[in-house]
């Protein structure tokens, strides 16, 4: 039996097509994580009734709509999509095409009402017909916009913005909202400072054959982590989402487990960075170790690594025991790294 519901489609668009590996990886992360935000703001009832790519489709049984809360609705979602976006470009340390590129992500609301039926599937219930195929149809659209709220005259009937367009079951006449202007709502997000300790403890670098990209990526990527660094027996993290200033993870070295942040420092624009910074160490305030890499060509990369300390009260003590440590351990790390990107390892075997 044929019951009326609204129909609601939050869209992302903006990411294209990446041919680099890494940018495919973590283009998926980004928006596992983006679409996971838009349900956690779903504030009105509305359910999901599938994950399409990037993006979301909702209903929400009634026979009537509210024009209001479904404002409401979208507004909440756009400004925590663009919350996290402004947050993101803060974090980010991957320089792959797509985390260089989520400020051009955007976000559209297809919203329509209408009678439908469910189909089962597996146990599971769906909706169906021809006002589902509908909503859908008008993901394509004349909006002359990239972010916007697209009502159908079921919705909201206005004269403002209106458009017609022609589909394969007729034509559909709509309005449309503007978004961009509730950007001016987004709360102030702060840097994250690169804090680094005062005692530059012990450095080494070598030459890597591997392209800057390529091994930014096996350094910065959890997954690679214990190809290289043999004192790790175990890492714990988390696999969904990209690496970015302030993650943490857990690392098990000699049944000690430690937990280390990800950070960053200055450096020059010729130069990527990437940093880990531990501070439940016996001794010591913080302990911050740098990766800076720098193309030697495009084969080619020389990469040099970084300790820096701030030691508490008497830890300065220490010191030569730390530098003496650090002189086994970082050589240690390189030989791996040159190993491996001379085994002709690459990030999307």
């Amino acid at each position: 039996m044929a019951e009326k519901a609204l129909l609601f489609i939050p869209d992302i668009s903006g990411f294209t097509e990446f041919v680099q590996h890494t940018a495919i990886q973590h283009s998926r992360h980004i928006i596992s994580e983006l679409l996971e935000l838009l349900i956690d703001n779903n504030t009105t009832g509305l359910q999901l009734a599938e994950i399409e790519g990037d993006a979301l489709f909702f209903y929400k049984m009634e026979a009537t709509t509210n024009i209001k809360q479904i404002r409401e609705q979208v507004k909440r979602m756009y400004l925590a999509f663009h919350t996290y976006l402004k947050r993101y470009e803060y974090e980010k340390i991957c320089h792959c095409g797509a985390c260089s590129s989520v400020y051009n992500l955007c976000l559209k609301f297809i919203i329509h009402h209408g009678e439908i039926e469910f189909i089962s599937i597996k146990d599971t219930n769906k909706p169906y017909g021809s006002n589902v195929i509908k909503v859908h149809r008008l993901l394509k659209n004349e909006v002359p916009i990239s972010e916007y709220v697209l009502f159908t005259e079921e919705v909201h009937m206005t004269t403002e913005n209106q458009l017609q367009s022609d589909y394969d079951f007729g034509t559909i006449t709509y309005a449309f909202e503007a978004l961009g202007n509730y950007k001016t709502e987004l709360p102030e997000i702060s840097p994250i400072p690169d804090n680094v300790p005062k005692h530059n403890l012990y450095s080494e670098e070598a030459v890597i054959n591997m392209p800057i990209l390529e091994l930014y990526e096996v350094i910065s990527n959890f997954d690679h982590r214990l190809l290289w660094d043999k004192r790790i027996s175990k890492v714990e993290y988390e696999k969904n989402r990209v690496n970015r200033l302030g993650e943490k993870h857990k690392c098990l070295i000699n049944k000690t487990t430690y937990n280390p942040t990800t950070v960053t420092k200055k450096a020059k624009e010729t130069q990527l960075v990437y940093g880990e910074s531990a501070t439940k160490i016996p001794m010591v305030k913080k302990l911050n170790i740098y990766f800076v890499l720098e193309a030697v060509n495009a084969e080619k990369t020389n990469l040099q690594i970084e300790v820096f300390v701030d030691f508490k009260p008497f830890g300065i003590l220490i010191k030569p025991f730390m530098k003496k440590n650090f002189q086994k351990v970082i050589p240690k790390i390189i030989k791996e790294l040159i190993l491996l990107a001379d085994s002709g390892f690459k990030t999307h075997q």
